[in-house]
């Protein structure tokens, strides 16, 4: 049994597999990675853990994170030179997952690199996430798809309690627990919760490619201030308009973007299970 497979044995994986076959995984991988300079490889393969015991590639954690939940489809979105990505999942032990790779020679932000990937999604339910991005718990997808499965929503957001706002898109909720308000990297806020994970119905797969192809000047002028597009622009723009955003927040969960130096080195003492 492979390492990846044992990690799915887990008492929090409670998988519905005629609910996770609607689903397919989209993994943006189209950036170009300048806060982290001097590298010899694409950031998604780096390394969290401890180095003594052979570390592990980050992008590995988020396909464990989507094993659990039982879905087998992961679209991944490239920049053109980054062949070193799929070239380790080839040889590594994702057997069971039926990779689709969209290249690019890049693109304006996120949100243009998910309608790019959104093209092979046909009208299945997407599960995002960031596959630079650490998170705890492993099965937070599973509570993603249960409440997308059980309400009217058209997206559900996994949210985690951040120390860095700045870095992050804040999320506020009311006093149901509803979405009311996403800032982008914030400079000061009271907010404590971001999202880090995203499942979402082919209502907003839809609107998402309209907004990107139609209405591109609207995100250029959201991101006015805010260093570049985010999909962050997206779901204020969804919310706007009438679809209906819900979460699920991780109280006692934790996040990790290993996306800075300094982040990288902490990305070292990252074990399951394990508080920093």
């Amino acid at each position: 049994m492979s390492e990846n497979q044992d990690q799915l044995k887990g008492d929090d994986c409670v998988v519905d597999n005629s609910v996770s076959s609607k689903y397919v995984a989209l993994l943006p991988a189209a950036g170009t990675g300048t806060r982290l300079p001097d590298r010899k490889m694409s950031k998604e393969l780096l390394q969290f853990g401890a180095p003594q015991k052979g570390g592990t590639p980050v992008i590995s954690h988020l396909l464990g994170c989507v094993q659990r939940a039982g879905i087998k489809k992961v679209i991944i979105v490239l920049r053109n030179e980054k062949t070193d990505i799929p070239a380790y999942l080839a040889g590594h032990e994702w057997q069971e997952i039926d990779f689709t790779y969209r290249m690019t020679p890049g693109t304006s932000g996120v949100p243009e690199t998910v309608a790019l990937g959104l093209q092979d999604a046909g009208s299945q339910n997407v599960v995002f996430g960031f596959p630079d991005i650490l998170f705890e718990p492993q099965s937070a997808y599973v509570d993603l798809i249960h409440k997308l499965e059980n309400t009217n929503a058209d997206v559900v957001l996994g949210l985690f309690p951040t120390n860095s706002p700045n870095k992050m898109d804040m999320v506020d909720l009311d006093e149901d627990g509803r979405i009311i308000r996403i800032d982008i990297k914030p400079t000061a806020t009271s907010l404590t919760l971001t999202w880090i994970l995203a499942v979402w119905q082919p209502t907003f797969s839809t609107y998402l490619t309209d907004l990107v192809h139609q209405r591109p000047g609207l995100l250029q002028e959201l991101a006015t201030g805010t260093r570049g597009v985010h999909l962050g622009h997206a779901f204020q723009t969804a919310m706007a308009d009438g679809l209906a955003l819900e979460s699920v927040t991780f109280e006692h969960g934790r996040s990790l973007d290993i996306g800075t130096p300094d982040d990288l080195i902490r990305a070292q003492s990252w074990e399951s299970g394990v508080s920093d």
